[in-house]
């Protein structure tokens, strides 16, 4: 298993000029939003401190959620995805977040997925690999308060329409993808988190 990060992680630096740690390197910038210093409230229940930190912790996940919506909306993020969907049914969970993503850079962007099977498939790790430019973007919010984003993402081989979903609550996300070749569709899941590094290489 280390052999294959290692070999991975030259694959990313070759092909897209990154590491394959950048991900975490980019966004986890810490938010100082709780004083974890400050006193506990003297004679604290139990069901008071659940409730702290419950509203401790919807806090942090409101302002990730924000950060999200910014990043969707400038159009410099990534989705890390750790479950992947496909249409037949096919559910794969626990995935590595370095190896299945959508990216996107501005006007340009990368769709990922490689499975923990160990078939090739198209782009050698077991699933697919689409450099594209974005068009048609398009950011929206449903009756939910969900944020929803929308492109296409035309590539050399192929093209695709995209929907990301990010949930009200937090920056976790649900993207559709449904490449034009064929008539299937893959779903990822993960974290949408800022990320900017003007060194990738993307060549649609």
């Amino acid at each position: 298993m280390k052999a294959f990060n290692l070999i991975f992680s030259l694959i990313l630096v070759a092909v897209f000029g990154m590491p394959a740690t950048s991900w975490a390197q980019s966004y986890d910038d810490d938010i100082y939003v709780i004083d974890k210093t400050a006193p506990i409230p003297e004679n604290e229940t139990k069901k008071e401190r659940k409730e702290r930190i419950k509203k401790d912790k919807e806090i942090v996940d409101s302002i990730y959620h924000l950060k999200a919506e910014l990043a969707a909306d400038d159009g410099y993020f990534v989705l890390q995805a750790t479950e992947v969907r496909n249409s037949y049914g096919s559910y794969e969970m626990g995935l590595n977040d370095n190896t299945n993503f959508m990216l996107m850079q501005g006007d340009k962007g990368i769709f990922q997925v490689a499975f923990n099977n160990m078939s090739a498939g198209a782009n050698g790790l077991g699933g697919i690999t689409l450099h594209g430019r974005i068009s048609n973007k398009k950011m929206t919010h449903d009756k939910k308060g969900n944020t929803i984003i929308s492109y296409m993402m035309i590539g050399r081989r192929m093209n695709a329409s995209v929907t990301i979903t990010i949930f009200k609550e937090n920056d976790q996300a649900v993207a559709d993808v449904f490449p034009t070749l064929g008539n299937g569709r893959i779903t990822l899941r993960g974290r949408l988190v800022p990320y900017l590094n003007e060194d990738i290489r993307i060549e649609p």
